[in-house]
């Protein structure tokens, strides 16, 4: 607590705003919509490894926090917490800080892809910031930090080892891991949010075999398909969360598909109509 306080004696309250943005940036929702983007528009290959690699950090990190169980610094002290919108973002326990662990799983392995100096400035610069948003803000301790930024960078250290290892398993063993897989997962240990990451998760491996996706066609195609599956996968999500009842939504097996089609929209849907309107070059799924 000393350390937040410490951190706290510069707040102001332009700092508040600014921090308060610089925690967004580590939100589920803006990574997955930066895997959206990258996928679409930047480069699919990049895309899907982010992709899965983020999805299995988020899961970790959950079950993570389910097994330490440690308390939030505002449960300690309530008035560490600078921002209600802070607060209204910081479920659950606090070890590991899931901001830290996500930002540096992303940025740490886009950087890695990427391989620009520049870009890898650029990443270092936001991890840091989000994991001080998140002491400044008073939402985790220096030890939540540290233990997610440390997982962050497992995760990053598994999925460099797997890209470098350049391994090509039959397609059938690449489903059967990746679709049968995550369901069992998401069935055997479930978390919160299992159902989204894992439904996500197999269709991040199902998508680009059934519709192999290029992003080497002019940037105003992969823009416009971009925009697309952001487009499609937002109409699916408030879609089946108007229509489908509340039972479905609840129940393992319905939520699963849900998020299997949502993310479906994006690695298949999105990809198809791309190539059908000539948007992005056509590329034949592989046998």
């Amino acid at each position: 607590m000393e350390t937040i306080q410490l951190i706290q004696s510069i707040a102001a309250p332009w700092l508040d705003t600014l921090m308060t943005w610089v925690t967004d940036l580590g939100s589920e929702e803006a990574y997955i919509a930066l895997m959206v983007v990258t996928y679409l528009a930047v480069d699919a290959r990049a895309g899907r490894t982010l992709g899965i690699t983020l999805m299995l950090s988020f899961m970790l990190n959950q079950h993570a926090k389910g097994w330490f169980d440690t308390p939030r610094p505002f449960e300690l002290d309530p008035e560490v917490v600078r921002t209600e919108r802070a607060l209204a973002g910081a479920l659950g326990p606090g070890f590991p800080s899931g901001h830290a662990q996500s930002s540096l799983t992303f940025w740490g392995l886009a950087a890695l892809l990427a391989r620009r100096r520049w870009f890898t400035a650029v990443a270092l610069l936001i991890v840091v910031l989000v994991a001080f948003s998140r002491l400044y803000l008073g939402v985790h301790v220096p030890l939540d930090v540290v233990g997610g930024l440390a997982l962050g960078a497992l995760m990053v250290g598994a999925a460099a080892a797997a890209v470098r290892a350049e391994l090509t398993p039959p397609a059938w063993l690449v489903l059967l891991v990746g679709v049968v897989g995550s369901f069992a997962l998401h069935l055997l240990a479930p978390t919160p949010e299992s159902d989204l990451l894992m439904g996500a998760l197999a269709a991040l491996v199902v998508g680009p075999m059934l519709v192999p996706h290029r992003t080497d066609g002019p940037l105003w195609g992969r823009i416009a398909v971009a925009a697309i599956g952001l487009l499609l996968a937002f109409t699916v999500l408030v879609a089946s969360s108007q229509l489908l009842p509340e039972e479905v939504k609840r129940d393992p097996v319905g939520g699963f598909v849900r998020y299997f089609v949502l993310a479906a929209s994006v690695t298949i849907v999105a990809p198809f109509i791309g190539a059908a309107l000539g948007l992005v070059p056509a590329r034949r799924a592989r046998t």
